[in-house]
């Protein structure tokens, strides 16, 4: 089980690797990457949630859940950021590197490298990946309000506005009204909608290649709070998030999905909210590059923990 997933996650991380290359080579600049990222945040990203939210018929009983799922995703990854602001409350204080860890501790890459790995882990079951949109929505929203308080120690960021106004919520109301209502989208516009959606995985592993290749991965591995913050992400997160979900009256399913998306590296959001609005971006964008890089050795880890344990 753990060689099969890691080769997965492998696969997965691979497609950074034209990316990578392709800046080495000077074949791209540096700059390109800020087309990427715009094509990623404003094509693909709404794709996706049109995607994973009218790709599964609508039901009651789904729609409970996925409000539930989103509730108690927020609560967790609020719980998990006090849980490292309790450990860490003195280099908080000081240190905006160990700010921008406490956010990114909790905020994973739940969409764009959450559904193909809920895909695979968890087959042949198509509410899966609406489970990772409202995790994705949970995200934001945290992102945007108690991560960039965080991050940038301003309390201008703590506003209603905040939360409603911003990308991700505003494509994720409108995927939501859809599935609410039940609307499907004829043949051919609805698999325009999933080659986009399913092009973010690629997008957003070419980005981090892009990025890998403008810096020296020995410098990465030279900040010691990448090690603090993929720890906080990728061991502690899915531990907190799989405990809350273990005690819950929710189907396996819905417990196992939270658990493996709570394993997704750090969520490219993060650096994004760091560098435009004067946060640690160094570590921000160290922080996502070494979690994707460490994730192909601890989510085969954390999944045969979990399946050992749990199932």
């Amino acid at each position: 089980m753990f060689g099969i997933t890691a080769l997965k996650v492998l696969m997965m991380i691979a497609y950074g690797v034209p990316g990578f290359l392709l800046v080495k080579l000077k074949a791209l600049g540096e700059d390109s990457i800020k087309a990427f990222a715009k094509f990623l945040l404003y094509v693909c990203q709404p794709a996706l949630s049109l995607y994973t939210l009218s790709s599964v018929p609508s039901t009651p009983q789904l729609i409970k859940e996925l409000w539930i799922f989103f509730a108690v995703t927020l609560v967790g990854q609020v719980a998990i950021i006090f849980l490292y602001y309790a450990v860490f409350s003195k280099k908080i204080k000081k240190d905006f590197g160990h700010r921008v860890c406490a956010v990114a501790g909790a905020c994973g890459n739940v969409g764009f490298f959450g559904v193909p790995l809920l895909e695979y882990l968890i087959p042949g079951v198509p509410e899966v990946r609406v489970y990772s949109a409202a995790f994705s929505i949970a995200m934001n929203m945290l992102g945007w309000t108690l991560g960039l308080l965080l991050m940038t120690g301003d309390k201008k960021y703590i506003k209603l506005k905040a939360v409603f106004i911003n990308p991700s919520v505003i494509a994720f109301a409108a995927s939501f009204s859809l599935f609410a209502f039940g609307v499907k989208f004829p043949e051919l516009p609805a698999e325009y909608i999933e080659t986009l959606g399913r092009m973010s995985t690629v997008v957003c592993m070419t980005i981090l290649g892009m990025r890998l290749a403008t810096k020296s991965i020995p410098a990465i591995f030279s900040n010691y709070r990448i090690y603090i913050a993929a720890f906080s992400k990728l061991i502690i997160s899915p531990i907190v998030i799989g405990v809350i979900f273990y005690f819950l009256p929710v189907s396996e399913t819905v417990r196992t999905s939270a658990f493996i998306l709570a394993c997704c590296p750090a969520a490219t959001m993060i650096q994004g909210l760091a560098e435009t609005h004067g946060g640690d971006g160094r570590t921000a964008a160290d922080i996502v590059l070494s979690t994707s890089l460490l994730c192909i050795f601890t989510i085969p880890l954390m999944w045969t923990l979990y399946n050992t344990l749990v199932f």
